[in-house]
């Protein structure tokens, strides 16, 4: 090579020589679809350090007539829960040299969603993975096809052959049974309108006070998104000198609810204990800090593109998909300082 002269990028059948391997198992090595024994996996792991090769997405797309990519379909992409979820879905996928297109959906424009799907699956991906993190999350999965690989995220049990979910009714029953264990004779709940499936953190609140032999009071309900009905909500229980504890569907309505609560003239948590859901990040700069129910959106993440991504193998060896399964993440419990025992 003269002097100036460009030097061409290594292509695989440069990886294959200086590993002594056929360029076809260096091939089924970056694709990750048939096995290759550990040695061969050394020499050519080696020799792409080495040479510093890349791997062309668009070539390999090309020969395999789809993308080394996944399309996630996310609904209600402003909320926490969906960026911790992608950043667990991006993790994992990068692993496999997997690339994550997101394509959210509009919650408020359900006729759009549709379109949204055949946009992402126009770029031909490996798989997709739906967040059931809201209502254009179900309306998506009906959009499609159904022999591609896919994994649905949340929602209730059975809504996919595919599905991680997280322990929602579970993590609304540990709250609700926290605060009548210190002592509180009943709990209130102000849910929002758009819990679905028998999974629901508002199932949970229920369970354990029908456990405990208590009635169940009506739950307020407010529109998803709508702090200032919370905010209502709070003042409307504030009125009512028999609320002792308040189970919220979220953190962002734990908090409106406090707001309520005080402007009622109420304390937390001196006269009303307030618990929340999520375990979000801002929890901690409250006053009171808020006690909530963290769910490990990253772990559902990393594992949501893990079952894709055996899928995904199986097709292209052309193999039987795995067995369905669905796997429950547990969350855990975040005791701060917005609950109490009973104020006498």
């Amino acid at each position: 090579m003269t002097r100036g002269a460009k030097r061409d990028r290594p292509v695989i059948k440069d990886v294959a020589r200086l590993a002594g391997v056929s360029a076809p198992t260096v091939s089924r090595y970056l694709n990750g679809t048939v096995n290759v024994t550990e040695e061969k996996r050394r020499r050519i792991a080696e020799a792409i350090k080495e040479l510093g090769y890349e791997p062309s997405v668009v070539a390999r797309a090309l020969s395999n007539r789809e993308m080394d990519a996944v399309i996630v379909f996310a609904s209600k992409p402003d909320m926490f829960s969906t960026s911790a979820t992608n950043h667990g879905v991006e993790a994992a996928a990068r692993k496999r040299r997997f690339l994550t297109n997101i394509v959210s959906l509009d919650e408020s424009d359900m006729s759009s969603v549709e379109a949204r799907v055949r946009m992402g699956l126009s770029v031909r991906p490996a798989g997709v993975i739906v967040y059931e993190y809201g209502w254009a999350g179900v309306e998506a999965l009906k959009c499609l096809p159904h022999d591609i690989p896919t994994v649905v995220v949340g929602g209730g049990f059975g809504d996919g052959d595919y599905q991680i979910i997280n322990a929602e009714r579970d993590g609304g029953r540990w709250m609700t049974m926290h605060l009548l264990d210190l002592g509180h004779e009943t709990v209130f709940h102000v849910a929002w309108d758009r819990q679905e499936g028998d999974n629901s953190r508002t199932n949970g609140w229920r369970d354990a006070l029908e456990e405990r032999g208590i009635e169940v009071p009506e739950p307020i309900v407010v529109p998803s998104g709508d702090l200032r009905k919370a905010v209502s909500a709070g003042k409307v229980l504030g009125r009512r000198k028999d609320v002792t504890a308040v189970f919220a569907a979220s953190d962002e309505i734990a908090i409106a609810v406090m707001k309520g609560l005080r402007e009622a003239g109420r304390r937390v948590p001196q006269e009303v204990s307030v618990v929340g859901f999520d375990g979000m990040n801002f929890d901690v700069l409250w006053e009171p800090p808020l006690t909530s129910y963290t769910q490990n959106f990253h772990e559902m993440g990393e594992r949501a593109f893990r079952m894709l991504y055996e899928q995904v193998r199986a097709k292209r060896a052309g193999h039987e998909p795995p067995q369905p399964q669905v796997e429950v993440v547990q969350g855990k419990p975040l005791l701060r300082a917005s609950d109490a025992a009973p104020f006498v």
